[in-house]
């Protein structure tokens, strides 16, 4: 069985982690082809899948805007 044919919820379960916190990612099982500055270690889940997560341009552009750092 393939990552694309097994069914669960990790992906969704993170998505639900970052928007209960404000901060909308672009969720991946690829690893992101240029390392930024918000680029980290990919994180597997428990059915053996690893996800990458980085924060959207239009979520970078609001930190900007409101001057988070």
């Amino acid at each position: 069985m393939t990552a694309a044919t097994f069914s669960h919820s990790c992906e969704t379960k993170l998505r639900e982690l970052w928007d209960a916190q404000g901060v909308e990612v672009h969720i991946s099982t690829a690893p992101p082809m240029v390392a930024g500055p918000y680029t980290t270690d990919g994180m597997r889940c428990p059915h053996g899948i690893t996800y990458w997560w980085e924060p959207t341009g239009e979520q970078i552009a609001a930190w900007v805007r409101d001057g988070v750092q």
